[in-house]
């Protein structure tokens, strides 16, 4: 029995199905199939059928009203800009004080206290 397990764990069928799955012939997982196209099939239904088109959608806008929202986006940045200018043009009614003086650096000596 040893030499069973041994043998099946130099095959590639082992790498695949597990020790346990090479010594019962289960079922390889992987495909044998080299290319990494495979044949479409029924059993994966979650993703979309590439040869159906979905109808046009039917709530685009028009024109005009990409306009008009074009238009209320370039007033909103001009009223933004507007608002900049006069925050900016604020002055302080005193100016700020001016920082203390850094004072010199300390005198210090080795054996000196």
């Amino acid at each position: 029995m040893p030499m069973v397990f041994g043998l099946s764990a130099c095959s590639d069928r082992a790498l695949d199905t597990g020790l346990l799955g090479a010594v019962t012939g289960e079922p390889s997982p992987v495909s044998d199939n080299s290319s990494p196209i495979r044949g479409m099939t029924g059993e994966r239904t979650d993703y979309p059928n590439l040869g159906t088109v979905p109808p046009r959608p039917t709530d685009l806008s028009t024109e005009a009203q990409r306009q008009q929202a074009m238009d209320r986006l370039a007033e909103d940045r001009a009223a933004s800009r507007r608002t900049r200018e006069q925050t900016e043009a604020i002055q302080m009614p005193e100016p700020l004080p001016t920082p203390m003086a850094v004072p010199p650096k300390p005198d210090l000596r080795p054996g000196r206290s």
